[in-house]
């Protein structure tokens, strides 16, 4: 890591500490995603569907973790596929 990089993280840190914790319990609102509305059905769907006709094209789509993780809680294909996925990259998620 440069000494510019490891700067910036240290400012990050430090300001992240003077800042009160947020109502979720969360320190720092940077990385904090409480607040994100979860996934609608259709916003599922548009994403089982590309990953089911990026798989047809013989490529292994990386999803993002959070909707492998709402994937799995559907149940059904949705949790097979997830799982299919989530073995076929060998955990690796976008």
């Amino acid at each position: 890591m440069t000494c510019a990089a490891s700067a910036q993280l240290r400012r990050r840190r430090e300001a992240a500490r003077r800042v009160p914790p947020l109502a979720c319990g969360c320190p720092d609102p940077w990385p904090c995603r409480c607040t994100e509305p979860p996934f609608t059905d259709h916003a599922l769907d548009g994403w089982v569907r590309a990953a089911r006709h990026l798989r047809s094209t013989g490529r292994t789509p990386l999803l993002p973790l959070e909707v492998l993780r709402a994937l799995y809680r559907r149940g059904g294909a949705d949790r097979e596929l997830a799982e299919l996925l989530h073995a076929a990259t060998a955990g690796v998620v976008a």
